[in-house]
């Protein structure tokens, strides 16, 4: 089964879920972060009254806090159970998406197991009180009561449909999901001090590669060229690149002409699956808020996703003026003189 998030349940996981007996199985991520696996610290209650299965998982994503889970809640045999998705807010950037993205593939991997009313999203560690987890079982829809950073989570499932590909380099030059989905606004990473301060003057020739660091959780300048031309654009992002970043996605904005601008998301060949996710996630936001909140007086005119910077696609920006070019009697369009049919 091809899992685009780069993580998968384990199949002693998937074993366990679909002939386990116990009231409830929680559901972490294994500790290089490869696998959805069973979480052994949890104890699952003899009782298996709902409201008993509830107060253990509470204590124990309490005690975990904050910490992502999945939990498979199972009150009777003769109910298919419910499948809990545990995000807080507080939780590690990385962690959240990574959970996020891998909700549907594990939900795929468990078959038809659970219907969609008994999937439940919560970030707040009293939705697992009684009255709450009923509340959101019961009501059909509940896209109402989510909080804007549910919401913002609940985009990211759109990234199971993320189809880069190291097989050919036209698969890094198809749009992603993302690129169409007018969602996915929210940036999930704050912009540096000294980026932000780049990003509100004139860019014009000038090359901007931006980073995310996911350790300070922010969106960081990497490196900033000055009198950056078409013709040695693709020099300059390469010269630039530090060597350290070279194997990572990066987003650049180059000032092609007075007032215009080009911004380019970059996914070279081997990019982590997770540093996709991650860059892919968040590119529809940047956009977003380099368009409303950025660059005055300049217009982001051309978009470019490629894998390699040996990609991009410099004619697009070279400047097409032929106002100015005079028309000589060499240069005027030719006809070809018409010819009969080809002789058999």
């Amino acid at each position: 089964m091809s899992t685009q998030s780069g993580i998968k349940a384990s199949s002693e996981l998937i074993d366990l879920a679909n002939g386990s007996q116990s009231a409830a199985l929680v559901i972490t991520l294994s500790q290089d972060s490869t696998q959805l696996v069973v979480d052994e610290s949890f104890e699952s209650p003899s009782n298996t009254q709902i409201n008993c299965v509830l107060d253990a998982l509470k204590d124990h994503f309490s005690a975990e806090f904050p910490e992502p889970k999945f939990a498979i809640i199972s009150p009777n045999a003769s109910h298919e159970g419910y499948f809990v998705s545990f995000i807080p807010d507080l939780a590690p950037i990385r962690q959240k998406m990574l959970f996020a993205s891998t909700k549907n593939t594990l939900l795929q991997q468990l078959g038809t197991k659970f219907s969609k009313k008994n999937t439940v999203e919560f970030s707040e560690l009293r939705e697992l009180d009684h009255e709450e987890f009923g509340r959101a079982v019961l009501e059909p829809d509940q896209s109402s009561t989510l909080t804007a950073k549910e919401r913002d989570l609940q985009t990211l499932d759109s990234l199971q449909n993320l189809t880069l590909s190291h097989s050919s380099a036209s698969a890094y030059k198809r749009e992603l999901p993302s690129m169409d989905t007018q969602k996915e606004t929210s940036l999930f990473f704050k912009i540096e001090l000294d980026l932000d301060c780049l990003l509100r003057s004139d860019l014009y020739s000038k090359l901007v590669v931006m980073n995310i660091d996911t350790d300070a959780e922010t969106l960081s300048l990497s490196a900033e060229v000055s009198g950056v031309t078409v013709n040695n654009l693709v020099d300059a992002i390469s010269l630039s690149v530090a060597e350290g970043l070279q194997s990572s996605p990066a987003y650049v904005l180059y000032g092609y002409e007075q007032g215009k601008l080009a911004f380019i998301y970059a996914c070279p060949s081997g990019c982590k699956v997770k540093s996709r996710i991650m860059y892919a996630a968040n590119k529809q936001g940047l956009l977003s808020h380099l368009k409303n909140d950025y660059l005055p007086d300049q217009e982001i005119v051309e978009t470019m996703e490629v894998g390699d910077f040996d990609e991009i696609d410099t004619l697009a920006l070279e400047k097409k003026d032929v106002t100015d070019t005079p028309v000589t009697g060499d240069s005027r369009m030719k006809f070809s003189k018409p010819r009969g049919p080809r002789r058999r």
